[in-house]
């Protein structure tokens, strides 16, 4: 299938087409994106107004929603699903999804004891400050990002950007260029001195996700991995921004 190797003869029309359709469909997502989480935001504030979280939860629903729309247009409007490798998950998926989780767990903690150890300060989140101001945000968030932005984001960047660079490439440096993608655009994610270093981690992490879809060779499985990551990030800052810990 398409997916299986790089193309060893690539023309320059086949770099353009690829090049072009990631860039197409990552500034599509941002801007169909925002303005239906504008739009759902609207609306909730005609159903439910003065809850700020819950509104902040719905609109960060509908941008991805918007993501999930854009990757499954592109993919459809190109006919061309076999760039994505998507199965129903088995129990060697499971072990994948088990197995992801504690990588990217691992990565993180280990880098974040680092950087600890070493006086490097991260930048400051954006949702990690919403969510300081009405806690019950994050526990908005543990589900949507489950549900909507695990998915819709392994869509966009480890199905269409890494699909396509895989195919030029090949695997290790596709790996590195859509994470790079991936990267950037967190640009707006962080604030402060530790901006890049935050930016560094996104990366980082972004590369095992990469890792994990190549090996486990399911969509599926990336994107619950990711999911799940982002769940215990929220849940952790539900527990210290009330307390708990």
């Amino acid at each position: 299938m398409a997916h299986d190797t790089a193309r060893s003869s690539a023309s320059p029309a086949d770099h353009l087409q690829a090049y072009g359709g990631i860039i197409i469909v990552v500034a599509l997502s941002l801007l169909v994106g925002a303005t239906l989480g504008s739009v759902a935001a609207g609306l909730a504030r005609g159903v439910v107004p003065g809850d700020t979280a819950l509104i902040g939860a719905i609109q960060t629903a509908g941008q991805f929603v918007g993501f999930g729309v854009v990757g499954a247009g592109y993919l459809s409007m190109r006919d061309d699903w076999d760039l994505i490798r998507f199965e129903r998950p088995t129990a060697r998926d499971a072990l994948w999804i088990a197995g992801g989780f504690v990588a990217v767990m691992g990565v993180y903690l280990g880098a974040s004891a680092l950087m600890s150890a070493l006086g490097i300060q991260s930048g400051d989140s954006v949702i990690a400050q919403q969510g300081r101001e009405n806690p019950v945000y994050f526990l908005y968030l543990t589900v949507i990002t489950i549900v909507l932005v695990g998915p819709a984001e392994e869509l966009i960047f480890r199905g269409i950007a890494f699909g396509e660079l895989r195919r030029l490439w090949g695997p290790a440096p596709a790996v590195v260029l859509s994470s790079l993608v991936f990267a950037s655009i967190h640009l707006w994610s962080f604030s402060g001195e530790g901006l890049y270093v935050s930016l560094g981690m996104v990366f980082v992490l972004g590369s095992v996700l990469a890792l994990v879809y190549e090996k486990s060779g399911n969509l599926l499985v990336a994107a619950l991995v990711h999911g799940l990551y982002n769940a215990v990030q929220f849940l952790v800052s539900y527990a210290q921004a009330t307390g708990m810990v």
